[in-house]
């Protein structure tokens, strides 16, 4: 777990959020600059699931393939 705490993937999609939660509360108060924050949030963390579920799924495969020989 902690080496996953430290991968770039990690780290940057910790960077986006932290970047799109500080223009979110900021004192601006355009709706679309807000809105597209909320996106880039969900965006950034869906996408950071999406690719480390397809590592774990390649690692899972191949630890499979390993056993069955």
């Amino acid at each position: 777990m902690i080496e996953k705490m430290k991968s770039r993937k990690f780290l940057i999609t910790l960077l986006t959020n932290i970047i799109a939660i500080a223009t979110l509360f900021s004192n601006n108060n355009n709706e679309i600059i807000k809105l597209i924050a909320l996106s880039v949030i969900a965006v950034a963390n869906i996408a950071y699931e999406f690719v480390e579920g397809m590592i774990d799924a390649k690692e899972i495969e191949v630890k499979k393939n390993i056993d069955e020989k």
